[in-house]
């Protein structure tokens, strides 16, 4: 069985010759029918996924131009040992409009949050019987269904009209059940950065008050939006 799906996998990467004989009943010709058939199935399943992985973008470029750049990714092996799920991880990369590609990246790392791992997100609340020396050294670690995005284009506002065309970065958080997008300052998105291992809060905050016009509200946003785990 496992030989079997191998060689059905080779021939529908590499082509006819690697169809091994007498792998199907009713001869090479119906056997190559049933498979174009599989690999036009597996290709329109891909291309869905694409579609329904980023509607933004697609709107974006236009349904033609969405489903042209959709076909090269998937031609040029963009999509390769990927499940439905991960279809999309490369395609950002591979859109050249730089608005389209962050807007893609936003929509990608929105999905990645919804599907991430949950965790208890740390609170306002849980700092409020700390000192100052235990609030400097609480240990926090970024959030697993926080993401950062840097932005070179005006696409946030393309998700959400609120934020400003010169966003630079969004965060996306996921502290309970719903996917939530803010803009953040980019000493702010470091920060969520530095902290992908564990550090002391003092550790973040100390860039933030030297870096940011006002670094202690920085850091009180980030976690009301619940960019840490609560440990």
């Amino acid at each position: 069985m496992l030989e079997a799906q191998a060689a059905i996998a080779a021939t529908l990467l590499h082509g006819p010759a690697y169809l091994p004989d007498g792998l199907f009943a009713g001869g090479e010709a119906a056997a190559l029918r049933g498979l174009r058939v599989h690999a036009n199935s597996i290709s329109h399943a891909r291309l869905v996924a694409l579609e329904d992985s980023f509607p933004r973008t697609r709107a974006h470029l236009g349904d033609a131009e969405f489903n042209r750049q959709s076909r090269a990714f998937l031609d040029a092996g963009g999509a390769q040992r990927c499940s439905l799920t991960d279809i999309g991880a490369a395609f950002p990369c591979w859109l050249a409009d730089p608005l389209a590609g962050d807007l893609a990246r936003i929509e990608r790392a929105w999905l990645e949050s919804y599907h991430a791992a949950d965790a208890a997100a740390l609170a306002l609340s849980d700092l409020a019987q700390c000192d100052e020396a235990a609030l400097l050294g609480l240990l926090v670690r970024s959030h697993p269904a926080g993401r950062v995005v840097r932005l070179a284009s005006g696409a946030a506002r393309l998700v959400d009209p609120a934020l400003a065309p010169d966003v630079a970065a969004v965060l996306i958080t996921r502290p309970e059940a719903e996917v939530h997008l803010s803009a953040i300052h980019p000493v702010a998105a470091a920060a969520i950065e530095a902290a992908r291992d564990f550090s002391p809060l003092g550790n973040l905050i100390a860039p933030l008050a030297e870096n940011h016009p006002d670094g202690g509200a920085a850091i009180a946003a980030l976690i009301a939006a619940g960019a840490f785990e609560r440990i």
